[in-house]
């Protein structure tokens, strides 16, 4: 029998997600190797670069799993991040109107930019970790266990291949591990487009105004149209980075700059008046055009050999604001998986050769997480026609009051106070009420797929609440209606 040595994992990929992998499992004692195809961030300037990279906003989920790998992240990031307590809806006309997150607890998001984010999170690794940058992934022989990588400054440093227990895709949508493993597997994959684009722009700070803020910073502000919107999320240095969603249909008609005045200043006028004519339009002329793309499969892992975490195995459109938390929870949900099954710091398996417990530890994982993914990214999607549409009806108004008063009466509480390392979702079963984006957003105890379930549920109740009172009057309906709620919701 062979001696004991440590796990070896490669993970491909030192974005937020792949950075946070590699210190878990540091952590749990594995030998780790990091490869990114990018120039080291560490120590430089952190100021956006990528005209094409969306603000990130962190909340509880994202924030948990920094706090199950290291506590001192967490509180790093939050002091940080801007804090945005809510919506601020910016209609044609000029008005603005507040639509806060938690009207009850005052919980909030937080703004962060990537490059900001990444560059601490790698800045966090202890120098035992190999990392290896401006290193692309060529190919990988998963039946070995044996990676090949390219760098310019290289080319010939691989020729023997890198080995490996365990390979991680953290490489993002279009993930090269995933393409090796979907040789290997019967592998269900998805992968489809909005119809729309997005712009990265940008909102100068203003010396004239406290911090620089032109607009209130604790906002995650929404110029919504109905098919097209306008976001801005704060940054440090009072500025504000705005992105534009518009489907490519309405882009494709903004072939001049005389046509793409006309549809800012018709549109919004107040981005207009505060950043310039002249500064949004260089944006808008000169910045690159994005793609937002869904992209799901199933399984996540392969054999004790592969797995994939992040946008490799489930990038979504980014209206629900759980791209980057979904990836960080994620590491915490393997972590406490590999805990589970007792997966040690050290094998005997020689390397290139299968590791059942491992293997087991991982289709759990896979089979764990698959209902999870399929419902955030299916809330991500429907998120957008709340942003950019819902948010200026009456109806929608009507079920944040509802949302807020029944939380009120029927208040949902988590199972445990504080979550088990063993059991990343205690809350198995959501009782009383509670919105939807309160359990996506502020419930790491819950998992996605539940609170899709529960919002459900609660629709149902909407629903039949008001064809009930319809029917009798809503004054004659009201006490044995709340009765009724009561029960349904003990019962689901």
């Amino acid at each position: 029998m062979s001696a004991d040595r440590p796990r070896k994992v490669l993970i491909i990929g030192a974005g937020p997600v792949g950075a946070l992998t590699a210190l878990s499992l540091h952590r749990r004692g594995w030998e780790v190797e990091l490869w990114e195809s990018r120039y080291d961030p560490r120590g430089k300037n952190a100021a956006p670069s990528n005209l094409r990279s969306i603000n990130l906003a962190i909340s509880a989920r994202g924030l948990e799993a920094l706090r199950s790998v290291d506590p001192s992240l967490a509180e790093q990031f939050q002091n940080e991040a801007i804090p945005m307590k809510g919506r601020m809806i910016h209609h044609v006309d000029g008005k603005q109107e507040s639509q806060i997150y938690d009207p009850i607890n005052g919980q909030c998001i937080n703004s962060i930019g990537r490059p900001l984010l990444n560059q601490r999170l790698v800045e966090s690794l202890p120098p035992s970790i190999k990392i290896r940058f401006q290193t692309k992934l060529s190919r990988v022989d998963l039946d070995t266990k044996i990676a090949y990588g390219s760098s310019p400054e290289q080319k010939d440093a691989d020729e023997h291949g890198t080995p490996f227990d365990l390979i991680i895709g953290c490489d993002g949508s279009w993930s090269k591990v995933r393409t090796s493993m979907m040789r290997m597997e019967r592998m269900d994959f998805s992968q489809s487009f909005i119809p729309h684009a997005y712009i990265e722009l940008h909102m100068p700070a203003d010396p004239s105004r406290p911090g620089g803020y032109a607009i209130d910073k604790n906002h995650l502000h929404i110029w919504p149209r109905h098919s097209f919107m306008l976001i801005g999320l704060p940054n440090k240095d009072g500025s504000f980075t705005l992105t534009l969603f518009l489907p490519f249909s309405s882009l494709s008609t903004l072939t001049t700059r005389e046509a793409a005045s006309r549809f800012f200043i018709e549109h919004f006028p107040s981005a207009v008046q505060i950043v310039g004519e002249k500064r949004l339009l260089d944006d808008f002329e000169n910045n690159p055009r994005g793609n937002l793309v869904t992209i799901n499969c199933t399984p996540s892992a392969w054999s004790s050999h592969a797995l994939l975490l992040g946008d490799a195995s489930h990038s979504m459109v980014p209206f629900f604001g759980q791209g980057l938390n979904c990836g960080l929870e994620d590491v915490r949900v393997l972590n406490s998986v590999l805990e589970k099954h007792q997966i040690s710091s050290t094998t005997n398996a020689k390397l290139g050769e299968t590791d059942i417990d491992l293997e087991l530890a991982l289709k759990s994982y896979s089979v764990e997480r698959q209902a999870d993914l399929k419902a955030i990214c299916e809330l991500a999607l429907q998120n957008y026609t709340e942003m950019r549409s819902h948010v200026l009806s009456p109806l929608h108004h009507i079920r944040r009051f509802v949302d807020s008063a029944l939380t009120r009466i029927l208040p949902s509480r988590p199972s445990k106070l504080h979550l088990s390392l063993t059991d990343p979702f205690p809350t198995k079963r959501v009782k009383g009420w509670t919105s939807l984006y309160e359990m996506v957003t502020f419930r790491p105890d819950v998992p996605y797929s539940e609170a899709l379930r529960k919002e459900q549920a609660q629709k149902e109740i909407m629903a039949w609440t008001g064809y009930i009172s319809g029917i009798l009057g809503f004054g004659a309906v009201g006490f044995t209606g709340l009765r009724l709620a009561r029960k349904w919701l003990d019962r689901n």
